[in-house]
């Protein structure tokens, strides 16, 4: 059997037809022998409908399509959020629209303290305070535990030693460490 390509296929209404999502693959591979040029009468009836058949197969495969982008979309927005702190916010549902816009590509920054960069950031800080007392954004606290222990090794060389301040400093290191 060779099909014929409808003359008034530009003008014809289209239709809505439910195909069970199971059923895409078969249907695809149905009109996949359409995309044959023996299956048509002559050649200008296989490349009309050879386009139209691709056409076709384009609407399949974009239902697909779709649910699959906005599901990496999804996926994009929560590590964003995770590892950056980037906030995103549903502006409306039907059509779904999230703000900000998933960006062609992302700039390293923390934008949240909470983030996973955010606490490590914290964290790094918290040990530069703690061993070498270096000030930073988040702690101040001086000295740190290689100047506690210069202290009390400088004190040991000292010949009028006071053993009450070492043991204080090195409560201080203990807990420092702890």
């Amino acid at each position: 059997m060779r099909y014929t390509f409808p003359v008034d296929y530009a003008g014809a209404p289209c239709y809505v037809a439910a195909l069970n999502r199971t059923m895409v693959p078969i249907v695809a591979g149905q009109m996949a022998i359409m995309e044959q040029p023996g299956s048509w009468q002559n050649a200008d009836d296989y490349h009309a409908g050879y386009n139209a058949v691709l056409a076709y197969e384009r609407c399949l495969m974009a239902l697909c399509m779709d649910d699959l982008i906005a599901s990496n979309d999804r996926l994009y927005r929560m590590l964003d959020t995770a590892i950056y702190g980037v906030g995103y916010t549903v502006e409306s549902v039907d059509p779904l629209i999230v703000t900000p816009a998933i960006p062609p590509q992302r700039t390293l920054g923390i934008y949240s303290d909470d983030s996973i960069l955010g606490r490590m950031e914290d964290l790094k800080q918290l040990l530069q305070n703690a061993l070498n007392g270096t000030e930073t954004p988040h702690y101040d606290t001086v000295p740190g535990i290689r100047a506690l222990l210069q202290s009390i090794i400088d004190a040991l060389g000292a010949e009028d030693t006071d053993l009450s301040d070492i043991l204080a400093q090195l409560e201080i290191v203990a807990g420092l460490l702890a």
